[in-house]
């Protein structure tokens, strides 16, 4: 046995080789090339990688998808849900999109897992089985972040200029509908798809909860309820937005202020870590040459 182990730890290191070619292949592949660009325009993300056709390896991850779904269960998927919602659902991503790339990096990265075992190194190989998980969630994490971030900056000058427009008379879902034409991003995207569901049956504050639930964001959760209040409390509409806007403002220069002094000790730190002993080298090193001492004589070595 211990004479076959270096053939199966060789043949193991070919077999990841070959399957991380393959899949750095499939990634870089593009079959849509000859489509016109109106026919570009129309797919999205999980639709351009039905039409571009599943690689060998995509389909054996394809596979695993419904054991995966059974695995995690109702309550993660509603949660796994939530989270591709919140980050705007970036390139047509679906609940299945986002267990087949899971799956696809748990295909690629297994046979390195077996090799890293097989050299007894159970860290690399514990690191290795957390890949799948940590990418595709991270990548999910970073456009929820992103998505967010642009939802609380946008959101105090919409609140502006829908209180503006609804002060010239304008009905309050013509207005919304007007102001998310002229803006543009995820806070837009977000207000068309509440009056769409208004539209098409929907309760206002049923719609407007829906928006609640779609975003992380803490503002829009101040901007849905004060709204709902004011809609049942008779409230001036063109005023309420008015201060929720301006609190928003002041939110917003409050959590800036507070990352700025978190900032500060970490530059500090960083500072004294790295600055400083190359500071204090660099002056050692200088009085060193500028004196021409004889180290030498100093240490008594002949």
């Amino acid at each position: 046995m211990s004479a076959l182990m270096p053939f199966v730890l060789g043949l193991a290191g070919v077999l990841v080789v070959v399957l991380f070619l393959a899949g750095y292949r499939t990634m870089r592949t593009d079959a849509l090339d000859a489509l016109a660009t109106e026919d570009l325009d129309l797919l999205r993300g999980q639709q351009r990688r039905r039409a571009e056709g599943q690689s060998p390896l995509e389909r054996l991850a394809q596979r695993q998808v419904p054991r995966l779904r059974r695995l995690l269960g109702p309550r993660r998927l509603a949660q796994l849900q939530r989270r591709i919602d919140e980050a705007g659902r970036p390139d047509g991503l679906t609940v299945d999109g986002y267990l087949q790339r899971t799956a696809w990096w748990a295909v690629l990265v297994t046979p390195l897992v077996f090799l890293l075992l097989l050299q007894g190194n159970l860290l690399m190989a514990a690191l290795g089985l957390s890949v799948p998980v940590i990418l595709p969630l991270s990548k999910v994490a970073g456009a929820q972040r992103r998505r967010r971030e642009q939802i609380d900056r946008d959101l105090p000058d919409f609140l502006d200029v829908l209180a503006v427009t609804v002060m010239a008379g304008v009905n309050f879902r013509a207005a919304l509908a007007r102001v998310a034409e002229r803006f543009e991003g995820a806070l837009a995207d977000e207000v068309t798809l509440t009056l769409q569901q208004i539209a098409n049956g929907a309760s206002v504050r049923q719609g407007f909860q829906d928006l609640r639930e779609r975003s992380s964001s803490e503002p829009v959760a101040q901007f849905v309820s004060a709204l709902l209040q004011s809609q049942e409390l008779g409230a001036p509409l063109a005023e309420s937005l008015r201060q929720i806007a301006e609190d928003l403002r002041r939110d917003s220069g409050q959590r800036q202020r507070q990352a700025a002094a978190k900032t500060a000790p970490r530059v500090t730190l960083v500072t004294s870590l790295v600055l400083v002993p190359g500071a204090l080298l660099f002056v050692a090193v200088g009085m060193y040459l500028g004196a021409d001492i004889d180290l030498g004589a100093l240490l008594g070595s002949t």
